[in-house]
């Protein structure tokens, strides 16, 4: 991985949730943020193009090949979170034309979803 800010990404309602991975384990690539649709939960969730995935619900991504991260996607139901880092040179986020902070409950999610990250890399 790279250097960039770990940022937590939260999205619920279940698919679609409006973006496109790429990369993987068999492909020697992490596993990125191809393409965001405009006006998806991933666009209002504040996902970017680029977006490194480290874990998806507390599930690390480094040793996933792209099947299996497509799989664990398609177990997921409701709610989805995403921690990802993003590169140190991406611009700030604008979204729905409106600059976006985010909120206290988003922050304090960041410290359970690396919690839970670093737990599983542990125990694996």
């Amino acid at each position: 991985m790279g250097t960039g800010d770990f940022i937590c990404i939260s999205m619920t309602g279940g698919a679609p949730w409006g973006f496109r991975l790429q990369g993987g384990k068999e492909q020697k690539e992490p596993l990125r943020v191809a393409k965001i649709r405009s006006q998806s939960k991933a666009s209002r969730s504040g996902l970017c193009e680029g977006d490194e995935v480290v874990s998806i619900n507390g599930n690390p991504c480094a040793d996933l090949t792209y099947p299996e991260v497509i799989k664990l996607m398609e177990s997921i139901t409701d709610s989805l979170q995403m921690l990802v880092r993003r590169r140190v040179d991406t611009p700030f986020l604008f979204l729905e034309d409106q600059f976006h902070l985010p909120s206290l409950q988003r922050l304090l999610g960041y410290t359970s979803l690396l919690i839970a990250t670093l737990a599983n890399q542990l125990m694996g």
